[in-house]
């Protein structure tokens, strides 16, 4: 879907990034207000933001084990070959054909990140040092940011040298040998500043993922062609970050950005730091308040008195002792020098009133909860970083403004995360009517479901695993735009939205899914997990209350998503009966749920049976299912296994139509028993059981066949039964320890569940 051009200013549109750690190639479409990265952990989601980070704000030296793992044989194979080197390239004469063959090796394994911008014709001069192309009028413009440890085959020389020089000694040592550098890539660890340093080139903007996102195809640079001047990018667009406090030391080194380090604290920690940055009066005065200035001034000069006065005795016990003397200093005079920002650095800068017109009742800023002064904190950073693009040290505000944020619901309460993206936008977004050309987004990557369902699809990207197969040696990434899953069909759409935003599902984090039908298997399915599959339970998997009426409407986003999803539902069988007539008198046809006690003719009411998979109509081509009816497999790495309810060869065969029958007939003797009269472990007498559990057990107890108990069972579920009574008094004895076996098709299906779970599975395809 293409992207709408914006009709003023300018803004970041699409992101490209290639090998950069477990991101092979990954597209990202960026909203032009925010853009939210969701997934299951170790997805990718941070490497993106921390690639961001290395090409556009911190210019921190990348790493050895920031190029792709797919890339390191191929260095390695090169520093094999810079090993055998006898003389200094640099000097020595040969071909010039082999160094340029590894020279393309060398940069087209190195991490890249295209940058294309949509830019008004307004923005002229902004973008013309980036322009591909003479002729202009507004529209996209492409740069390629690429990591290079040498930019020719002279710098490519002295870097093979440099190597063979380092590797010489240890060499003979053998492939056991943990001497540094054991590779090229053991170097650049202990040497990362022979990675070289990243440099910018034009892109050619017919060929753009803006406009054109459908006919896009990655450029390949030539190893000839011309970089710019990266402060040309500089003037274009600033890239601010906030890291997740995740409390082990590293939140600072992690919080780098273009206007210094930013973490999350107490309030009065960034409120010294934006004083420091824009009060404190210059030589220059640049940037300063005058009136700030004048009342410090003032203040400093009756200080200056006050502390004359103050110890003035003390000062003349000195001078009677012979000093100063003649060519000493005459008299000693007091001049305190006040910076604006110091006057904010002590434990209660920051005070809190109870009552909004009360100066009396002030709480210091460590009494008031955490959640409140990270809130604060947050939100004077982001004004902090709005301030500082306003106000650069040198030239005018960049035309674009990112500002990243890693996990902000390590710094919120549930109730703000919801809010938290549309308030943090207006935060860092600048407000003065001359300002309207000056853009700014929001980036976030999230695991809350409360901050990812505040925003509609159009601003969720979600980031997904991709496991390494038969095609792809090793595991990779891709993101997908959730706002293209449902098309143009908005109904299911919205649906989708709403049902996430109200049940605050996790689904957008999980390794896997599992729908259930209705309450009782919400409650009861978990617990069997807990108790009856470890492995799995060790997995995170989402469960979705959704049933078999509107589980097929989610079909395009588990299209999407391509994680293992299991659908837990009823067989629903159902007689066809006439329904009410057209208006213009044609007979229509309806399906009403029946017991089935073994009639024929009946058919699969289950909406999504009928139209998802398997597909089938009649309820007798349910009853002893293929595999290849129970699982749907149309899309790659994308395998959904149906369950519903088969008969039960304990129970003379008989057929369920709902968890509740299959669960009773599954347990029928434990059933029967629970109306036994019989002692506890103190020999006192145990009751049965009342309302709905004992409704259930009385009529297990009473029916002589299995048949008899079904048609019993269908009459209770159909009246006033209470299945949310049902399901927790069996939760409760279960969790007690009661042997009560999960239904058999839901078990088997489990089963299948937790053997696609096992982890390093190699994928055909």
């Amino acid at each position: 879907m293409p992207v709408t051009v914006e009709s003023s200013g300018i803004k970041l549109r699409f992101i490209e990034l290639c090998q950069f750690r477990r991101l092979g190639k990954v597209q990202l479409n960026i909203d032009q207000e925010t853009t939210i990265l969701v997934g299951a952990n170790n997805s990718g989601k941070t490497s993106i933001l921390v690639a961001l980070r290395h090409f556009l704000a911190d210019r921190a030296p990348f790493g050895a084990f920031d190029i792709s793992l797919s890339q390191w044989s191929k260095l390695r194979a090169l520093g094999k070959a810079w090993e055998v080197l006898t003389e200094d390239p640099s000097t020595a004469s040969g071909p010039e054909e082999p160094w340029k063959r590894q020279l393309q090796i060398l940069l087209e394994a190195m991490p890249t990140l295209d940058l294309w911008f949509d830019a008004d014709a307004g923005m002229y001069h902004y973008v013309t040092p980036l322009l591909s192309k003479f002729s202009w009028e507004g529209g996209a413009v492409g740069v390629r940011l690429r990591l290079e440890p040498a930019t020719n085959i002279d710098e490519l020389k002295q870097l093979a040298w440099a190597y063979h020089t380092t590797r010489l000694p240890i060499k003979d040592m053998g492939d056991d040998s943990l001497a540094w550098p054991m590779d090229i890539l053991d170097y650049w660890l202990r040497e990362p500043s022979k990675l070289g340093q990243v440099r910018a080139y034009k892109l050619d903007a017919d060929n753009n993922p803006v406009t054109g996102l459908d006919t896009y195809n990655t450029q390949t640079l030539s190893i000839g062609a011309n970089p710019i001047e990266l402060k040309y990018l500089s003037r274009l667009i600033r890239v601010d970050f906030i890291a997740a406090q995740r409390g082990l030391g590293g939140e600072e080194s992690d919080s780098r950005s273009a206007s210094g380090s930013h973490q999350v604290g107490m309030f009065s920690n960034q409120l010294l730091r934006f004083a420091r940055q824009h009060l404190n009066v210059a030589s220059s005065g640049h940037g300063q308040r005058a009136d700030l200035i004048k009342a410090v001034a003032e203040a400093q000069r009756d200080l200056d008195k006050k502390i004359h006065e103050a110890i003035a005795d003390s000062v003349k016990e000195v001078k009677e002792l012979g000093y100063p003397g003649l060519h000493d200093p005459q008299e000693i005079r007091f001049r305190t020098r006040i910076q604006t920002a110091d006057l904010l650095d002590h434990g209660t800068a920051v005070q809190y009133s109870m009552q909004k017109e009360s100066l009396e009742e002030l709480l210091p800023e460590y009494s008031i909860g955490l959640g409140y002064q990270n809130l604060q904190s947050l939100s004077y950073q982001l004004v902090s970083f709005r301030a500082a693009r306003l106000k650069p040290e040198k030239g005018s505000p960049v035309p674009v403004h990112l500002v990243m944020i890693e996990e902000p619901e390590a710094h919120l309460h549930v109730q703000v995360q919801r809010i938290f993206p549309g308030k943090a936008h207006k935060l860092i977004s600048p407000t003065a009517k001359d300002a309207s050309s000056l853009k700014s987004q929001l980036l976030i990557s999230t695991h809350s479901s409360h901050l990812a369902h505040a925003e509609n699809f159009d601003r969720l990207r979600y980031v997904r695993r991709i496991a390494k197969s038969t095609v792809t040696s090793m595991p990779t990434t891709e993101v997908v735009n959730l706002a293209e899953v449902f098309g143009n069909d908005k109904k299911t759409r919205q649906f989708a939205e709403r049902y996430f935003r109200v049940q605050h599902t996790d689904l957008l984090f999980a390794n896997a899914a599992i729908f259930v039908e209705g309450l009782a298997e919400r409650m009861l399915v978990p617990l069997f997990i807990e108790r009856d599959f470890k492995a799995l339970h060790s997995r995170y998997v989402s469960f979705l209350d959704i049933g078999g009426s509107h589980a097929h409407r989610l079909k395009p986003l588990i299209e999407k998503l391509r994680i293992p999803t299991v659908i837990i539902t009823d067989i629903d069988p159902s007689e066809e009966k006439d329904g009410k007539p057209k208006k213009d008198g044609e007979p229509t046809k309806k399906l009403n749920a029946v017991a089935n006690t073994g009639q024929t003719g009946l058919q699969c009411g289950n909406p999504t049976l009928r139209g998802w998979h398997p597909k089938l109509q009649q309820l007798d081509n349910f009853k002893a299912p293929t595999n290849d009816q129970l699982v749907w497999n149309e899309i790659e790495d994308c395998p959904v296994r149906f369950a519903w309810q088969l008969p039960i060869t304990e129970a003379d065969d008989s057929w369920p139509s709902t968890f509740e029958d299959s669960l009773v007939l599954t347990n029928v003797s434990w059933f029967k028993g629970l109306m036994d009269e019989k002692p506890d472990e103190d020999g006192m007498e145990i009751e049965t059981p009342k309302g709905a559990l004992g409704s259930v057990a009385k009529r297990a107890a009473e029916a002589s066949s299995s048949q008899e108990l079904l048609g019993a069972l269908h009459t209770l579920m159909h009246n006033s039964f209470n299945k949310g009574d049902f399901a927790a008094s069996i939760f409760e004895m279960v969790s007690s320890g009661e042997d009560v076996k999960c239904p058999k098709y839901i078990a088997d299906a489990l089963t299948w569940l937790q053997e696609q779970l096992k982890p390093n599975q190699t994928k055909d395809r």
